[in-house]
C-alpha cells in the first residue's frame, strides 16, 4: 500500500493506497484547486460546507462524463454497424 503526504486547502494529509503516489497527489491536487476556485467564487461560513459544495461540483463532472462516454459507446456501436454492413455488400 503506498502513503503519500498531500496539502489539501491549506492542512496536511497523509494518505494510503494502492493507487500510485503520484496519482493520489494528482487527485489531492485537483481536489485543492476546486476547493480554491469554489471559495474564491463564494462565501461560506464554514469549511464543511465549502467540501460539501465541492464534493457535488465534482460528481456533476463525473456523471457528465459517463454521459459524454455512453453517447460516444453508442456513436462508435452505430458506426460499427454501418461498417458492417458496408463490408457485408
Amino acid at each position: 500500500m503506498n502513503n503519500i503526504s498531500v496539502d489539501i486547502f491549506g492542512d496536511k494529509y497523509s494518505i494510503s493506497g494502492d493507487v500510485q503516489p503520484s496519482e493520489i497527489k494528482k487527485y489531492a491536487e485537483y481536489l485543492d484547486s476546486k476547493l480554491v476556485e469554489l471559495s474564491t467564487d463564494t462565501s461560506f461560513e464554514s469549511r464543511y460546507k465549502l467540501a460539501i459544495l465541492c464534493g457535488l461540483n465534482i460528481i456533476e463532472e463525473m456523471f457528465n462524463k459517463k454521459k459524454q462516454l455512453t453517447e460516444i459507446d453508442k456513436f462508435i456501436t452505430r458506426l460499427s454497424k454501418i461498417l458492417d454492413s458496408i463490408e457485408e455488400e
